[in-house]
C-alpha cells in the first residue's frame, strides 16, 4: 500500500514542500514572539494576516521534496544575532518553514495558520502543551481555546520551567525532535537549501527597518 506524504503550500499554491512522513512528529502551540513577529513582517508585505492567537508549531522531520516553486523561495531573519532562521514564498509571502539550530534538534518547524497543508494523517497535529505561555498575560491565556501546560524559558538561568506536569511532556517532546531522520527520506535539509539561496542572500528585517 502506498503511503502518501504530507506536504505544505503556499497560499497562491504556486510554492509545495513534501515532508518524508505523513505526520508531524509533534504539535505545540507557541505564545513567543519570534513566531508572531515572523509572520507579522510577512503582512506587511501582503502575507497572510497574522490571528491573535497561539501558533500552531508542528515539527517535521528536516527533510523536504522541493514539488514546485523552488525559484520562489527567500529566507529571512528578524536579526542578524537570532538562531531562528525563516523560509517563506516570494509570490504571496507566506510563511513554510522555520528552524532554530538549538530548539528544532532534526526537525524543521511549520504553522498551519500561515500555509496550507495537504495529505495529513486525520487528527495528526494535535497540541500537547503551550510553549512561552510567559510571554502572554494570565488574562489572554485564559481566552485560549484548548487547556494545555505551560512550559517556557526562566530567562535568569536559562532553564526550562513550567506549570504543574511539565517535566515529563518537556522530555518527550525532546525525544520526538532528536530522532534520527527516517533511513528512506527523500529531499534535502533547511540547510541545504539556504545554501543553495546563498546565506549572503538571507534578509535580516531589523536592517530593513534601519535603512
Amino acid at each position: 500500500k502506498t503511503v502518501i506524504m504530507a506536504s505544505i503550500k503556499c497560499n497562491c499554491g504556486k510554492v509545495e514542500l513534501k515532508f518524508p512522513t505523513h505526520a508531524p512528529r509533534v504539535s505545540t502551540e507557541c505564545c513567543c514572539n519570534n513566531c508572531r513577529q515572523r509572520l507579522e513582517y510577512l503582512a506587511r508585505l501582503g502575507g497572510p494576516s497574522v490571528p491573535d492567537t497561539p501558533f500552531v508549531a508542528s515539527k517535521w522531520p528536516n527533510c523536504v521534496e522541493i514539488i514546485s516553486g523552488e525559484n520562489l523561495l527567500f529566507a529571512y531573519k528578524l536579526n542578524s544575532t537570532t538562531q531562528f532562521c525563516n523560509m517563506a514564498s516570494s509570490c504571496c509571502h507566506t510563511f513554510l518553514l522555520g528552524r532554530h539550530s538549538e530548539y528544532d534538534g532534526n526537525c524543521v518547524t511549520a504553522q498551519g495558520e500561515a500555509a496550507v497543508y495537504s495529505d495529513l494523517t486525520e487528527g495528526a497535529i494535535k497540541p500537547y502543551a503551550r510553549f512561552f505561555s510567559n510571554q502572554w498575560s494570565p488574562e489572554r491565556i485564559q481566552k485560549c481555546e484548548r487547556k494545555l501546560i505551560g512550559i517556557w524559558v526562566d530567562e535568569s538561568t536559562g532553564e526550562i520551567v513550567g506549570e504543574e506536569g511539565y517535566k515529563d511532556l518537556f522530555e518527550a517532546h525532546i525525544e520526538n525532535i532528536s530522532r534520527p531522520l527516517p533511513s528512506d527520506a527523500v529531499g534535502v535539509k533547511f540547510d541545504e537549501i539556504l545554501e543553495k539561496l546563498g546565506r549572503d542572500n538571507i534578509i535580516i528585517v531589523s536592517d530593513e527597518k534601519k535603512s
